[in-house]
C-alpha cells in the first residue's frame, strides 16, 4: 500500500517567477524508486521546480525564488525525508541533523567526524551510516581513487567542490530515512569514476530521484522518467522513454515539422500563383473589346472573367484556411573556423622528467612526467579528482614552472586557455567594446566579425555579463581568431558552459588545424571531439589509453564493486 502513494503529486499546478510563467495546469507525480530527470531549454524553469518541488507548496505561497499561482503540489512524505543536493551550497547541517552543530560547526569537522558527531546522539541509522562510510571509504579509495581526496584529514569545508559533493552524495543515498533526493547537475563537479558510482549508488539505494543535468550519459543511464518543459507551451509532458531515444524522436519531430513547412509554403506558393494566374486571366477577360463588335464572344468572355475571378478567391481561400504549421527555428550550427598562426619548426610541447607542485606546498604525489605533444594533435586527459589535471595544463602551457625537470612550449605557439579566459571575460563590456580593444580595430569592424562568429546584432551591444554562456564562448572563440590562437587549453569545458557552448566548442574543435589540450570528465565530449589520443594520469604518471570504451568498462566495473560492498553493509 505505502510503496505506491505518490512521493509527489503536482495537480493542476502553476508556476511562475516574477512575471514569468514557467509551467501553466501541470499534472504529474513520483512514486517511491523512480528517478525522474527534468529536461527542457536553457532558462525553462527546471532548478526552480526542483526548489519547489523541496518545498511540496501550495497555492499562494511564495518563496523568494517563485509563487504559485494556481493548483497544489503535496508531499506524500514528511518534510525531512526529502534531500535537496545544490552542487555548488550543500547544507550539512540538513544532512546530519541528528548532530545539532550548526553549519559552520560541520564545515570544521572531516566527514567521519561529522558522522560520529551525529552518532553520538545514539540515532541508530546515524550509527549506521560512520560504519557504512567506513566500508565504502576503504573499497573507494582502492578502486576508485578516493584516497586522493583526504578524508580523514580535511574538513568538509575545505574539500574540492568534486570530493564535497560526493562525500555528500554517498551519506545521503546510504541514509535510510532519506525517500527521495533532488539533483540540481549532481555530475558537475565529479571525475568519470565518481560519476560511474553515482549512477550504480542511485540505482542501489532504490531511492526515488528527481534530477537536472545536461550529461547526455548520465540521463541515460540513470532516468526512467523524463519531465520534458516546453518554456512556449508552459507545459510539461512526462515520457517514459530513455533519454537518447526521446532527443532522436524529439529530432525526428523537428525533421518532419520542418518537411510539412518547406511543403505547404511550396503549395501556398502554387496556390498563390495559379490564384495571380486567374486573376491576370479574369482581368484582361472583363477588359475584352472584339474587333469586330462581336457582342456574344464579348459577353462569353467576360462571363468566363467573372468565374476566374471567382475561382482565385476560392483558391486564395483554400491556402489560407490550411492549418499554418509554424516554421522549426532552428540555432544556425556553429562553424567557427579559427585560422591558425602555422606551426612552424618549434610550435610542440615537451615535458621531461617534470615534477609537478606549488612552490608553497611542495610536489604533488606523482613520478616526475615526460611526455610530447607534436603540433596538430588533439589530446585528451582524464584522471579522478584531486589527482594534478589541471596542474599539469599549467604546467604544459608555462603558467606554473615545474619544481623539477623541464618543460619546453615551442617558441610559435600562441596559446588560449577558453576556460581562464572566459572566467575573466570583462562582465560590464560589450563584445564589441571588448574586441575593438583587444585587438586594436575600429567598433564597426569588431561587430561585423563578431556576427559572423553567430551573434546576433543585439548580442553584439549587450554586455558581456547578460549573454548567455553559447554567446559568451562565441565571444571568447571570435577573440582567439583574431589573435590567431594556434593552442586550445580546456579545463573541464562542460563544467563551465553549457550543452549550447559545448557544442559550438566541439565543432570548432574538430575543424580546427591548431593542437588542442584538453581536461574532461565528460563522456559526451570525449566522444563527440575526435582525439587523437587520450590520456590517464594517475599517480603511476600518464598512460595512453587505447579505446574509450575499455576504460569506461573497467571503471564501471571497480565502481559496481564499491557499490556491492557499500550497500552489502546496509542490507
Amino acid at each position: 500500500g505505502r510503496r505506491m502513494a505518490p512521493l509527489i503529486q503536482l495537480s493542476n499546478l502553476s508556476l511562475a517567477v516574477g512575471s514569468n510563467e514557467l509551467l501553466d495546469g501541470v499534472t504529474a507525480q513520483v512514486i517511491d524508486g523512480q528517478c525522474v530527470a527534468l529536461v527542457g531549454p536553457n532558462g525553462c524553469g527546471k532548478s526552480t521546480l526542483l526548489r519547489a518541488l523541496r518545498l511540496g507548496v501550495a497555492a499562494d505561497e511564495a518563496s523568494e525564488y517563485f509563487t504559485v499561482t494556481g493548483g497544489s503540489m503535496s508531499l506524500g512524505v514528511p518534510a525531512d525525508a526529502v534531500l535537496l543536493v545544490e552542487q555548488d551550497d550543500l547544507q550539512w547541517s540538513a544532512l546530519l541533523p541528528s548532530a545539532e552543530c550548526s553549519e559552520e560547526e560541520l564545515r570544521e569537522m572531516t566527514v567521519p567526524d561529522a558522522l560520529d558527531m551525529a552518532a553520538a546522539t545514539g540515532d541508530e541509522g546515524a550509527v549506521e551510516a560512520v560504519e557504512t562510510w567506513r566500508t565504502l571509504h576503504i573499497a573507494a579509495s582502492q578502486h576508485l581513487g578516493w584516497h586522493t581526496a583526504g578524508y580523514n584529514t580535511t574538513p568538509v569545508g575545505k574539500l574540492s567542490p568534486g570530493c564535497a559533493v560526493r562525500a555528500y552524495l554517498a551519506v545521503a543515498l546510504h541514509r535510510p530515512g532519506i525517500r527521495l533526493l533532488l539533483l540540481d547537475e549532481p555530475t558537475n563537479h565529479l571525475d568519470m569514476p565518481s560519476i560511474l558510482w553515482l549512477q550504480a549508488s542511485i540505482a542501489a539505494s532504490g531511492k526515488a530521484v528527481v534530477f537536472v543535468s545536461h550529461d547526455a550519459a548520465f540521463l541515460d543511464a540513470v532516468a526512467d522518467h523524463l519531465w520534458d518543459i516546453d518554456p512556449t507551451k508552459h507545459a510539461l509532458t512526462v515520457s517514459g522513454a530513455k533519454f537518447g531515444d526521446f532527443c532522436r524522436a524529439k529530432e525526428m519531430a523537428r525533421a518532419q515539422q520542418r518537411l510539412a513547412y518547406e511543403a505547404q509554403q511550396e503549395r501556398s506558393k502554387r496556390l498563390t500563383a495559379a490564384a495571380d494566374k486567374l486573376r491576370a486571366a479574369s482581368a484582361a477577360g472583363s477588359r475584352y473589346q472584339s474587333r469586330d463588335h462581336d457582342t456574344m464572344q464579348r459577353d462569353f468572355k467576360r462571363d468566363r472573367a467573372g468565374r476566374s475571378g471567382g475561382k482565385a478567391k476560392a483558391l486564395e481561400s483554400l491556402r489560407d484556411s490550411e492549418a499554418a504549421v509554424e516554421r522549426v527555428v532552428d540555432r544556425a550550427p556553429l562553424r567557427i573556423v579559427l585560422d591558425t598562426a602555422r606551426g612552424g619548426l618549434d610550435s610542440h610541447i615537451m615535458l621531461g622528467d617534470a615534477v609537478l607542485g606549488y612552490p608553497e606546498s611542495g610536489p604533488l604525489p606523482l613520478v616526475p612526467l615526460t611526455l610530447r605533444i607534436d603540433f596538430g594533435e588533439r589530446v585528451a586527459i582524464v584522471g579522478v579528482n584531486g589527482v594534478g589535471k589541471s596542474t599539469l595544463l599549467k604546467s604544459l602551457t608555462g603558467t606554473l614552472e615545474p619544481l623539477g625537470g623541464s618543460v619546453h612550449l615551442g617558441r610559435e605557439l600562441r596559446v588560449g586557455n577558453l576556460m581562464q579566459e572566459h572566467e575573466s571575460l570583462p562582465r560590464g563590456e560589450t563584445p564589441r567594446q571588448h574586441l575593438a580593444a583587444l585587438v586594436a580595430i575600429p567598433p564597426f569592424d569588431a561587430g561585423v566579425r563578431l556576427m559572423q562568429y553567430g551573434l546576433t546584432r543585439q548580442q553584439v551591444d549587450r554586455s558581456i555579463g547578460e549573454l548567455n554562456p553559447g554567446a559568451r564562448a562565441r565571444t571568447l572563440l571570435a577573440t582567439f581568431a583574431y589573435k590567431k590562437v594556434n593552442a586550445l587549453i580546456l579545463d573541464e569545458p562542460s563544467n563551465h558552459l553549457d550543452d549550447e557552448a559545448v557544442s559550438e566548442v566541439v565543432g570548432t574543435l574538430n575543424d580546427y588545424a591548431g593542437t588542442v589540450i584538453a581536461v574532461t570528465h565528460s563522456r559526451d565530449f570525449l566522444e563527440a571531439v575526435r582525439f587523437t589520443r587520450t590520456l590517464v594520469l594517475s599517480h603511476d604518471g600518464l598512460r595512453e589509453i587505447e579505446s574509450l570504451d575499455d576504460f569506461l568498462q573497467v571503471t564501471e566495473d571497480a565502481a559496481k564493486k564499491v557499490v556491492a560492498a557499500s550497500f552489502r553493509r546496509q542490507t
